[in-house]
Parts: C-alpha cells; sequence; structure tokens
C-alpha cells in the first residue's frame, strides 16, 4: 500500500510538471506568434493576454520558474509597447511595469534578458519625468549602474547621451562615452536597428548628418526579422523620423 502511494505521489508530481511546463510551451509559442492579428503596429490584446495569463500560471512551476518569469516580463513589456491603452492609464502601467521587472530583476539578478527589459522600463520611466527629477530621485544612477554591470552597452550609451550633468548630484553622463558606447553596441548587435537609430540620433547631435543618414540607410537596408516584426517595424518608423528630420535641417541650408 505504501509502495502504491508512494508512486501514485510519483505520477502526480510528474503530471503536475507537465502541465505546467505545456503552460511555458503555450506562452512561449503565443511569444513567437506576438505579432499575428497586429493592426499597423498594434499588437492584437487577446493575444497578449493568452501569453501573460500563460507565462504567470507556468511561474507556479519551481522547475520552470525563471524560464516562465523571463517569458513573463518579456510579454508584459511587448504588451506595454504594442497593445493599444488608454494614454491616460500610461503612468499606472509603467509604475505596474517597473514593479514587476524589479522584483523579477530581484529574484534572478545574473538573467540578462530579465535585467535588459528592467533597464529598459526604468529608462522608459526616467524618460517620462523632467531629466533633472530623474537625475535627483536617482533612476538615472540606477540605469547607469545595472546597465554598466549587466555590459547593456545600449543603454549605458544611451544614458551618456541624454542624461544632464548636474554638479554635485551627477557627474557621470559624458557625450564621449555614449558615442564610445553606442558604438560597442552596434559592433556587438548589428541586428538591433535601434543600436543603428540611437547612434544616428547622437550623430545628429554632433551635427555629423551625412554619417547619420549613412547609419539610417544602413539599417533600413537591413529589412525586418520576422521573429522581431513589431518591433523591427516600429524602429524603422522611428529611423524614416529621423531621416526626415535630417533632410529638412539640410534642405534649409
Amino acid at each position: 500500500m505504501n509502495r502504491f502511494l508512494k508512486v501514485m505521489g510519483i505520477l502526480l508530481v510528474c503530471a503536475t510538471a507537465l502541465f505546467a511546463n505545456e503552460d511555458l510551451r503555450f506562452a512561449d509559442s503565443c511569444y513567437a506568434a506576438r505579432a499575428d492579428r497586429a493592426n499597423g503596429d498594434k499588437a492584437d490584446a487577446k493575444n497578449a493576454k493568452l501569453m501573460t495569463d500563460a507565462y504567470l500560471k507556468a511561474m507556479s512551476d519551481p522547475s520552470v520558474a525563471e524560464a516562465a518569469t523571463t517569458g513573463y516580463v518579456k510579454s508584459v513589456y511587448f504588451a506595454f509597447r504594442f497593445v493599444h491603452f488608454d494614454k491616460s492609464k500610461r503612468k499606472q502601467k509603467l509604475d505596474s511595469l517597473k514593479t514587476i521587472t524589479e522584483n523579477a530583476y530581484n529574484k534572478y539578478p545574473n538573467n540578462m534578458t530579465i535585467s535588459d527589459i528592467y533597464l529598459a522600463c526604468i529608462s522608459l520611466r526616467a524618460a517620462d519625468m523632467n531629466p533633472i527629477a530623474a537625475v535627483k530621485e536617482g533612476i538615472a544612477t540606477t540605469v547607469h549602474d545595472v546597465a554598466a554591470k549587466t555590459k547593456n552597452y545600449q543603454v549605458l550609451g544611451r544614458a551618456h547621451q541624454v542624461v544632464p550633468h548636474v554638479p554635485l548630484l551627477i557627474s557621470w553622463p559624458d557625450k564621449d562615452s555614449a558615442d564610445y558606447y553606442l558604438n560597442k553596441a552596434l559592433a556587438k548587435d548589428p541586428k538591433d536597428l535601434y543600436n543603428y537609430f540611437f547612434l544616428a540620433e547622437l550623430r545628429f547631435d554632433q551635427k555629423r548628418y551625412a554619417d547619420a543618414l549613412d547609419l539610417i540607410d544602413r539599417a533600413l537596408a537591413r529589412g525586418v526579422r520576422t521573429n522581431y516584426f513589431l518591433e523591427d517595424k516600429r524602429g524603422r518608423w522611428q529611423l524614416k523620423e529621423l531621416q526626415k528630420k535630417i533632410n529638412a535641417k539640410l534642405d534649409k541650408k
């Protein structure tokens, strides 16, 4: 009888793990198809909810908890960026996103995907604030320190580019460092269109318009990755808007 109960217990544990893993597999399949039924650059809200709910359910299984948490963080960040919502709810949603990603980062500080998304979220929060307020509240320093720790050169370069130098409060922002890190980001991942975009923005700020346009042309020539369809579609739109801005500046000369 005891042997029978032990076997049944093992089977129950295995069945529970199987179902949880099935939730993870289903969530991963939803994430892979996150651009399905998109309208322009807006994702289908039902797809996004299926995806986030499945990841959240899978997180209850310790054997896949980190993988499920990683997927959950990716999915809620994707939903924030690409699922339509009322603009009046932006701060509320961004605060919720920061809490989710911060908790995940604190639990899995060595998970690079979670770290990168946590950085993206607090960077978005800082971008919505007055730059001086972001410095005073320590958000800018958090972005810099986490980016330096995880070697996220894109965010590190961007921080040096946009964070103001405030004597007695913050001394590290440096335009030469922005140039250095954004170039490192592009060399590290030439498939990411935003590495071209941020460096092109810096070239625009430096009045190096020909270099900026060259970067934009190189980025647009890469096309759209099928596994990052909406992300690259949004990136191409931003590149083209910057291209228009530069050409308008040149036309005035």
